[in-house]
């Protein structure tokens, strides 16, 4: 593969040299201009020797909360010299997934100018700048680092009380349960092992209401069931564990913690939709989470859990890590199966989609590594084993899809809370809501969340869904300093910035139609988290989430924000491009306190340049970027007038 074959010569020299492009085209037997546009796509990729010292500082979200672009600025003053020298660089970055850590800082360091990759970046999370610019002024002269980095492994393990681990507490060699019942209920017969197929996408998942815990929230037994469906000469796994949003680093947990429940999802859905190929992918710089699903996947092996003929079975399943060669646009699903096929990696127009013709136009299920990992679980507890006599016929996706889930039957699904009065108000009589989620009056299920920002313990968090915000924040230790919330990102930039309260005039027109008149607002805090009811009151609500006290800048997260998605953009979309980029510019001109009362009343009316800009982008974008880049300057501007104010001039 070509994306992998680059990434071993970028590790052994540092970058890449030309000689060993061309030795690699000649070896692959692919033009030169195959490896070159590879390359010139990734950020992750350099054909220039680096600086004997690198240091990126990671600039979104929670960590320019936290000072990043002070840090910036102390290193870069530092290491004046060396910087003029060429023998020094620093430079701010996109999200690096420590996000609980905040600044996050990743120093590369070549010593004395070799680049023969011995050295892994070494990081540095939440330290003061004057230990990060000692670090870095130590490592320019020659000498060892003198405060020791930190390691992802070092915080505490909370894994044995996620629910989402059933194998918590056991022996290794306990593991692999849910592969192994599939496995036995295939050996008894082929229509036998059809019936538990079906009984896992069915009973298990269907049941389960468990969702895509990437972002889209749709339900996964409609994945499943498609690409089981689909006719194709072959058939894929792929886990995206791209995890590139900044605010969201759950997947670097579950990686790092529990690489055996996310191998056994791969593993187990693969043998239920009869894939005999699995990928997971994940970015090159969770280095410790690639070692240790590696492992991992070494260990399955070895046990014959995975790999050719499993335990006997003459069922073929591999699985291999795939490691990213950096770029947002990877985490988009499409953009992800052609980082896999050694192409650029840019989204596709869609249909067909993915289930059908994905990686090598062949069927393919994607995943989020949260819905995979919780699969073993789902399958375990829940009513999956093997009746005496498989059904008469099978039924198809269409039919499984309109039958309401019967959450009764399902643990996953019977855990979650209770509707409060208002949920109770807006879903008690919704039959869509029935129909996709069963009839119970609970939100079913649970879920992990990342949330960092300004709270005393950041972190990743298993909640059941129906939780409240305000328990979340409880949760996470509650907001430093005890100060009062002013906003959140509930789904790290992509959803902009939500107030802490919601008054009235904001609500969707549904909900005030249906709301009494009595009610004038509602507090943030006391909403139930579950991504389709949120969906309700025209929120997102993803993995990732941000908490702002109340004397956080907003204009400047903004600009932070938007900055992010004009780098980030793949450019394939001409307005996606162009316009990620005019937001940044009205963001800065607004920071930098250039725009007058007048701008800010244009830009912010019912028809501006803001408006028609994000209406085009939302309606020509290729993928899900042009639709969600506008929302921190649109958010910044709708919820947040006081905080604009003061940086306009009359």
């Amino acid at each position: 593969m070509i994306v992998q074959q680059l990434n071993q010569i970028q590790s052994h020299y540092g970058y890449l040299p030309r000689e060993n492009l061309v030795a690699l085209a000649e070896r692959l037997a692919v033009p030169l201009y195959r490896i070159e546009e590879v390359v010139s796509f990734f950020p992750h990729y350099r054909k220039t020797p680096p600086p004997q010292l690198e240091v990126h500082v990671c600039r979104d979200m929670s960590c320019h909360l936290r000072g990043s672009a002070s840090l910036i600025s102390d290193l870069e003053a530092n290491l004046a010299s060396e910087i003029t020298a060429g023998r020094a660089s620093v430079c701010g970055v996109s999200c690096l997934g420590r996000c609980d850590r905040a600044p996050a800082v990743r120093i590369h360091s070549h010593a004395a100018g070799k680049h023969d990759g011995s050295h892994e970046p070494l990081s540095y999370l939440g330290r003061r700048n004057d230990e990060v610019v000692a670090v870095a002024k130590a490592l320019a002269s020659g000498k060892e680092p003198v405060v020791q980095p930190d390691q992802d492994a070092d915080l505490p393990d909370r894994s044995p009380a996620w629910k989402i681990n059933a194998y918590a507490g056991k022996p290794r060699e306990e593991r692999y349960q849910a592969v192994k019942r599939v496995i036995e209920a295939i050996r008894r017969g082929p229509a036998m092992g059809d019936a538990e197929r079906d009984r896992i996408i069915q009973s298990a998942l269907k049941n389960a209401v468990l969702l895509g815990m990437g972002g889209a929230g749709g339900q996964a037994f409609k994945k499943w069931c498609e690409v089981r469906e689909a006719v194709g000469q072959r058939k894929y796994v792929v886990c995206n564990a791209d995890e590139s949003e900044p605010g969201t680093f759950k997947d670097r947990e579950l990686l790092l913690r529990t690489p055996y429940l996310v191998v056994e999802g791969v593993l187990l859905a693969g043998i239920v939709l009869g894939a005999t190929q699995g990928y997971i992918y994940i970015r090159h710089e969770y280095e410790e989470c690639i070692a240790a699903v590696r492992e991992e996947i070494a260990w399955a092996q070895a046990q014959r859990f995975a790999g050719e003929d499993i335990l006997g079975s003459g069922v073929d399943m591999t699985v291999e890590a795939f490691v990213s060669p950096g770029g947002y646009i990877c985490g988009e699903q499409t953009a992800l199966i052609g980082a896999i096929e050694d192409k650029r990696a840019e989204p596709r127009n869609r249909p067909p989609e993915l289930q059908t013709n994905g990686l090598w136009d062949m069927p393919t299920l994607v995943n989020n590594v949260e819905t995979l990992a919780w699969a073993p679980a789902i399958v375990l507890l829940g009513e999956t084993q093997s009746s005496a006599a498989p059904p008469a016929t099978r039924a198809t996706c269409r039919a499984i899809e309109k039958a309401a889930p019967d959450t009764d039957k399902s643990w996953y699904g019977g855990q979650g809370r209770p509707f409060d009065e208002l949920a109770t108000m807006i879903l008690g009589s919704d039959a869509d809501w029935q129909r996709r989620h069963g009839a119970a009056t609970r939100f079913p299920g649970m879920r992990m969340f990342s949330i960092s920002g300004d709270l005393n313990r950041p972190g990743v968090y298993e909640i059941e869904n129906g939780i409240t915000v305000g328990e979340l924040i409880d949760l996470a230790g509650g907001i430093r300093g005890g100060k009062k919330l002013k906003a959140m990102a509930l789904s790290g930039p992509s959803g902009g910035f939500t107030p802490a309260v919601l008054p009235r005039a904001i609500w969707p027109r549904k909900l005030q139609r249906l709301l009494p008149e009595t009610i004038k607002q509602v507090e943030l805090l006391g909403l139930q988290m579950h991504i389709n009811y949120f969906r309700v009151w025209d929120l997102m609500l993803g993995a990732g989430i941000v908490v702002y006290s109340e004397d956080a800048d907003l204009v400047e997260q903004a600009l932070a924000c938007q900055r992010f998605y004009s780098s980030e953009s793949c450019g394939k979309c001409v307005p996606c491009r162009i316009g990620s980029t005019k937001f940044t510019e009205i963001a800065a001109d607004l920071a930098g306190r250039r725009l007058k009362r007048s701008d800010i009343a244009a830009l912010s009316g019912e028809s501006s340049v803001i408006t028609d800009l994000a209406f085009t982008m939302a309606n020509t974008a290729i993928c899900g970027l042009g639709t969600v880049a506008p929302n921190p300057l649109s958010s910044l501007l709708k919820h947040f007038p006081t905080d604009v104010e003061r940086y306009v001039s009359s």
